[in-house]
């Protein structure tokens, strides 16, 4: 909701406080959504000391470094939770998402092609496919699904404001409408 102040609060007693398993997801959550990279990849990597196998660690990992410009690290990290992610297709969009930033379209479009028509198998959310979509530069596509998670009220829209994956919407003015509906501006 913007009020990043009082998030870094609660994270600092969050610190204070016997950190374990909870605490350590709880805070790379809150550095995710704050877009403050640095501190995820801090507490991902103290995330990954209690549970080196916690995929979502490892995905938070990725974001944090793909979004600082250390984008071979990111896909090493988000390869790692993608058989062990019990069934989140993050991993897979994030690890497409980098690739085509250090110019890899070709495995990108693939990767991304290949998760559609497995989702197509499956039900896949709304909110997922719209990743998906904006990851191919499919903006429709992408809009047509993020108006379904909305309809929907999918949990996932509520990452709307901080996704990494969907910055190449942004400055559309369906985004900004979007955000303002669901209550994400101000």
């Amino acid at each position: 909701m913007g009020r990043r102040d009082e998030a870094l609060a609660e994270i600092a007693k969050i610190d204070q406080l016997e950190y374990g398993f909870s605490a350590s997801h709880a805070e790379s959550f809150t550095y995710y959504e704050l877009r403050d990279y640095q501190g995820l990849i801090e507490s991902s990597k103290r995330g990954l000391l209690l549970d080196p196998k916690d995929w979502s660690h490892h995905y938070n990992l990725g974001v944090g470094y793909e979004e600082t410009g250390k984008l071979t690290e990111a896909i090493s990290e988000y390869e790692k939770p993608i058989e062990g992610s019990n069934g989140s297709q993050e991993p897979v969009v994030a690890l497409a998402h980098a690739d085509a930033a250090t110019g890899e379209k070709a495995k990108a479009e693939k990767t991304l092609g290949d998760l559609r028509r497995k989702l197509k198998q499956t039900s896949a959310s709304p909110y997922t496919m719209a990743t998906i979509y904006a990851g191919l530069g499919e903006n429709d596509k992408a809009f047509e699904f993020l108006e379904k998670a909305y309809s929907q009220k999918s949990f996932d829209i509520l990452s709307l404001k901080s996704d990494l994956l969907l910055d190449n919407l942004r400055r559309d003015p369906r985004f900004q409408n979007l955000l303002h509906r669901i209550g994400l501006t101000g």
